[in-house]
């Protein structure tokens, strides 16, 4: 829960800190804010299902505010996801630039992959009776992927694309 609500206050300074350096009207300017609206949405998605303790998680009546919750943040941060993939596309494409050349391109292509595919993945077991068993495995991909996603945006701000920048002589 703690890592949640840090990675929420995080995601706002980065979004602050695009929103008052960068203009608004520029197409690159949203990929670093739909990243970190989505970083902000998985986060709370992340916090709404660790909510489901003790007695809660006993009944599946008493837990359904928390799934559907769980649910709602994780497909808005889907949403958000694919508007930074949006984005970055086109701003490489409108540039003649080459897609998935850095360790940030290639981590976040694959961490949104299999984000959509464990959201996807999610609903089915919320939704076909017989699937449930695997809620492990749902969960177990969700803090890998929450893990794989503060990754990804570790390897934006070393690099400086989320308006931090590191000396030149320790940047790879």
């Amino acid at each position: 829960m703690l890592l949640s609500l840090l990675s929420i206050a995080y995601a706002g300074i980065v979004i602050y800190n695009v929103l008052s350096t960068s203009p608004i009207a520029v197409l690159y300017t949203w990929h670093p804010i739909c990243s970190n609206l989505f970083i902000v949405f998985a986060s709370l998605g992340t916090a709404s299902a660790q909510a489901i303790r003790g007695t809660i998680a006993q009944s599946r009546t008493a837990k359904e505010p928390y799934v559907n919750r769980h649910g709602l943040f994780n497909w808005l941060a889907l949403f958000s996801l694919i508007g930074a993939a949006a984005t970055i596309y086109l701003n490489k494409e409108r540039n003649n630039r080459p897609h998935l050349t850095t360790y940030h391109g290639v981590s976040g292509g694959a961490t949104g992959v299999i984000f959509m595919a464990n959201v996807f993945g999610g609903g089915a077991i919320n939704t076909v009776p017989g699937l449930y068993k695997y809620i492990r495995f749902h969960r177990l991909g969700g803090y890998l992927i929450y893990t794989a996603v503060l990754a990804t945006h570790a390897t934006a701000v070393w690099r400086g694309y989320a308006g931090f920048r590191a000396p030149e002589q320790v940047r790879g």
